[in-house]
């Protein structure tokens, strides 16, 4: 109701309003005027052409013209109704044709409605125009402008991609944005890499106090800086007379623009200007600053890119030329091929292993060169997709000279890769023969020497047992006799012989233990399983370490060789719980599979560095690991020690039968 109160009071102000009002009402006074006798003869005499009730007509349509005109649809159809609704009293109780006064009304109603609906959407059509006028006029000026600004940065940009050097470009672009803005005073900062500090690169019209007191800039500090760190525009419009006189030496400075320098990825400057006038539309200048320091930080990324690629492809070509003289003098033979195996480069090491010239290498497959035992995994490692698990890795193969001689040769394969997709492969392969020979002799040396030792010790174990052993067992019986005789000794002499006795007895455990550990009979009599059995007993006795002992699969005596080794090992690996672990619990665990024996040994204890390579076992005093190893690669089997700090130590064995 409020509303509605308010817009009546708006309408009643419109002089429009009245006027229509005013036709209206002599409208009606003309349409009723053979009802009112004065006006009756005014009208009759009155010299109009046309019949009353069409004058009427006339008059009638022209304030819903006007209405519409004025206020639009909804004032038209108003003004319609309204009028129509005056026209009725004549149908209901003048007119003497009932049905042809109210078909009358009817037909001005809608004449008046199609007339208002008309006029709006004529106006409409006239406001859509005038708009699109607007519109095409703004644009126009728009265009203008924006082509105005593409000269301008044309010429800024023809300017600073002539040179590199980043001051160069920072003079060139300050002289072309004063010339296009007109300013007088202007600025160039610039980002220094390594401090991220702001360097003045290039000014015009500024202060010599301004330009020693600014020449180097954090990010933050003064406008500037606080542009660059933003990375949005700064307009200053009304300049302080102490502002004014810092940065020129005058006082006549209208306003300050600062636009930050933009390359594609980072805030590398800022570009500032100051003008004079201070009733100047600083918007299209600020406007232009931008797209000029959005072009000027892109030639300064692209400078720096430039000059950066330029010292890349100097430590590269530099990079080339060490590796091709490492890849020319390597004593090892290395071949570049792709991913089918085709030689594409080999140094003068190949040629020394096989006997090919470099000509004769070229362009062939090296599979050609490799025994055809080993080919099948050469073409493994050297596949276009080879596998995770034997990449990089070195294989041992066998490899045919050209005069038809074999040699042994350790190979490793590693991708060449370009953008994370392989594109070639380097094969590094490097002459093991005499390595292997001596490598041989050695395990042959030691698998005697483990022989060796092995007898002696079943000779020394035997000795003690029947020898040592016996001796002990006869000088303690004596001694027994001695004590328990009928013979009347003197007490000192039976309380020393009493000691002596235990002594003996003592020895004897001794003797027997010894005997044990060097070759315990069970290991021969009974088999490998009840002497890992006794291991376990002997460790929980001894060392005071709870033992889980469990066997799974089907158990059977295994060749003596390897009984012999994985008890050793066993031995080996139980001993250094004893001594090193602290650890109160063990499990051991023999596994018998249809083609292989696994003994797995778990403890609790406080464990330790492994070394991955088996050359730093002897720096980290791992002798016992070694040891171990040796042993399980004399039967043909795998030894693997994991061992956490805190988390205790895992040795697992595996013997194939």
């Amino acid at each position: 109701m409020t509303k509605t109160k308010l817009l009546m009071k708006q309408v009643l102000k419109v002089p429009h309003f009245w006027i229509i009002l005013a036709i209206m009402a002599y409208g009606a006074v003309f349409y009723y005027a053979d009802q009112i006798p004065l006006i009756r003869d005014i009208v009759d005499g009155a010299p109009i052409g046309l019949a009353r009730y069409t004058t009427h007509r006339i008059l009638s349509i022209i304030p819903v013209a006007y209405a519409a005109l004025v206020f639009g649809f909804k004032g038209g159809a108003s003004t319609a109704i309204f009028v129509s609704l005056a026209l009725l009293p004549r149908a209901l109780f003048i007119s003497e044709e009932h049905g042809e006064a109210y078909a009358e009304i009817i037909a001005f109603l809608y004449i008046g409605l199609l007339v208002s609906w008309l006029i709006d959407r004529l106006q409409q059509v006239v406001h859509r125009l005038e708009n699109t006028r607007q519109e095409l006029t703004d644009s126009l000026q728009t265009i203008r402008q924006q082509q105005q600004q593409l000269i301008s940065l044309f010429a800024i940009s023809t300017m600073i991609y002539r040179t590199l050097d980043i001051d160069e470009i920072a003079k060139n672009a300050l002289k072309e944005v004063l010339n296009v803005t007109g300013a007088e005073v202007g600025w160039i900062y610039v980002e220094d890499n390594e401090t991220e500090d702001l360097i003045l690169s290039a000014h015009h019209g500024l202060s010599p106090e301004f330009v020693n007191a600014a020449k180097r800039i954090k990010r933050g500090e003064n406008l500037d800086g606080q542009v660059a760190q933003s990375g949005q525009p700064k307009v200053i419009e009304k300049v302080s007379r102490e502002l004014s006189l810092r940065l020129s030496g005058r006082e006549d400075t209208g306003a300050i623009l600062i636009a930050p320098l933009r390359s594609r990825v980072a805030i590398t400057g800022t570009l500032g200007i100051a003008t004079r006038n201070q009733h100047e539309d600083t918007s299209s200048k600020l406007e232009l600053l931008n797209a000029a320091g959005e072009a000027i930080g892109i030639a300064i990324g692209h400078a720096r890119l430039s000059l950066k690629q330029k010292v890349v492809t100097e430590q590269l070509q530099l990079s080339e030329e060490r590796y091709r003289g490492l890849f020319e003098t390597s004593s090892d033979a290395i071949f570049v091929c792709s991913s089918a195996g085709r030689i594409i480069s080999a140094n003068r090491a190949c040629e020394q292993l096989t006997g090919y010239s470099n000509e004769e290498l070229q362009n062939t497959d090296i599979y050609n060169i490799f025994c055809a035992e080993g080919l099948e995994e050469v073409k493994q490692l050297i596949s276009e997709k080879p596998k995770e698990d034997t990449q990089g890795e070195d294989v041992e193969l066998g490899l045919i000279r050209k005069d038809g001689t074999e040699a042994f040769v350790e190979l490793k394969v590693s991708p060449l890769l370009r953008a994370d997709e392989s594109v070639g492969m380097q094969a590094i392969v490097r002459d093991i023969t005499e390595e292997r020979r001596l490598r041989q002799n050695m395990q042959y040396y030691i698998t005697q020497i483990t022989r060796a030792q092995e007898d002696e010790r079943l000779r020394i174990s035997r000795e003690l047992h029947d020898d040592t052993a016996q001796v002990l067992v006869g000088l303690s019986r004596g001694l027994d006799s001695l004590i328990s005789g009928k013979s009347k000794l003197p007490k000192p002499a039976i309380e020393r012989l009493d000691k002596l006795h235990e002594m003996t007895d003592s020895a004897l455990k001794d003797v027997r233990r010894f005997s044990q550990d060097l070759r315990p009979s069970v290991l021969d009599d009974l088999g490998l399983v009840p002497a890992l059995e006794w291991l376990a007993t002997d460790i929980e006795k001894q060392g005071g370490v709870t033992t889980e002992f469990s066997i799974t699969g089907n158990q059977r005596r295994l060749q003596p060789e390897s009984e012999l080794a994985i008890f050793r090992i066993a031995q080996e690996a139980l001993s250094n719980v004893r001594k090193h672990s602290q650890a109160s619990t063990v499990e051991m665990t023999v596994d018998f599979s249809d083609d292989a024996v696994t003994l797995i040994i778990t403890d609790n204890g406080q464990g330790f560095y492994v070394p991955q390579r088996t050359s730093d076992l002897v720096l980290y005093e791992k002798l016992g690991i070694i040891g171990m190893r040796e042993r399980a690669r004399l039967v043909g089997g795998t030894l693997i020690v994991q061992s956490d700090i805190g988390a205790g130590t895992t040795v697992t064995l595996r013997v194939p039968e």
